[in-house]
């Protein structure tokens, strides 16, 4: 799993490339091409990034090219559960000298790793003590990247980090509820699995039991399984609880959407069959 290697296989594929929060389709090929050109970024200029690009919807044979560690996954409680209903956390990022992830707090506060496949990265964690010195409001976070904002955070000298640099072949274990950031130093790919060990499961089926719930209501009524980059599943993974109600009315009015237009459609073939009619007699 090489950026030789994608592009080659896997250069045609869309993917959701983003640049300051604005998401674009690019295919992986064009992406990786351009690298290159922000080798030498300055440190506030915008970088495109591949990030958290759920590669199972596009690529889906790649989910069988590794194994995940058994370390990780032994007691993970996600994987207990029908592979339909399993949330996907497993993301792939790619992007050139600089792409950060900024600090946050993995979703539903759950155990990670990740692994480095090609590049270098460099992580910076702290321990959920110190949450309280780089966060102002929920999921608001200083940004290590500029010179700290002593307005905003003013007790941020406090935290204390621990830091690392990630090579290729290398995996980083990032526990539950730790603040982290990671920045790549040179063109890179990364693969990240969240998981739930059994030891969180009590703080995980808060987010899990309405997931579950929510995406095996969807999944009924659309009659298929949902896409991870589905707007329904993100709305499985961080929203409250979904109703049969309000999914039949929102597929009931996007069905009569769709009946109206077919009407329209027969009307417009069944006037041009007639005004082709009175064309020949004349």
């Amino acid at each position: 799993w090489t950026l030789g290697f994608f592009k080659e296989r896997y250069g045609d594929v869309k993917c959701p490339v983003d640049t300051s929060g604005k998401k674009e389709l690019m295919s992986l090929a064009a992406y990786i091409d351009q690298f290159e050109q922000y080798k030498d970024a300055a440190a506030s200029d915008p970088i495109p990034y591949l990030r958290t690009w759920y590669f199972a919807d596009d690529v889906p044979e790649l989910v069988d090219d590794f194994t995940p560690p058994p370390l990780f996954h032994t007691s993970d409680a996600f994987r207990k559960l029908p592979e339909d209903l399993q949330p996907p956390f497993q993301w792939l990022f790619f992007g050139p000298a600089g792409t950060q992830s900024k600090l946050h707090v993995d979703i539903w506060e759950t155990d990670a790793w990740l692994g480095m496949l090609e590049g270098e990265k460099t992580f910076t964690l702290y321990h959920p003590a110190q949450r309280k010195y780089l966060e102002r409001e929920l999921n608001e976070w200083t940004d290590l990247m500029a010179p700290p904002n002593m307005e905003l955070y003013p007790e941020q000298h406090k935290a204390m980090p621990a830091q690392t640099l990630l090579r290729a072949g290398e995996i980083i274990y990032i526990p539950r509820k730790w603040p982290h950031h990671a920045v790549a130093q040179s063109a890179s790919i990364s693969l990240t699995l969240n998981f739930a060990p059994i030891v969180s499961k009590s703080n995980i089926l808060a987010h899990l039991m309405p997931y579950v719930k929510n995406r095996g209501r969807c999944q009924m009524l659309l009659g298929r399984r949902l896409r991870a980059g589905d707007n329904l599943m993100q709305l499985c993974i961080h929203g409250g609880t979904i109703k049969y109600r309000d999914l039949q009315d929102v597929l009931g009015s996007k069905k009569e959407d769709e009946e109206d237009e077919e009407d329209e459609e027969d009307e417009e073939e069944r006037a041009g069959e007639v005004g082709g009619g009175e064309e020949e007699k004349a």
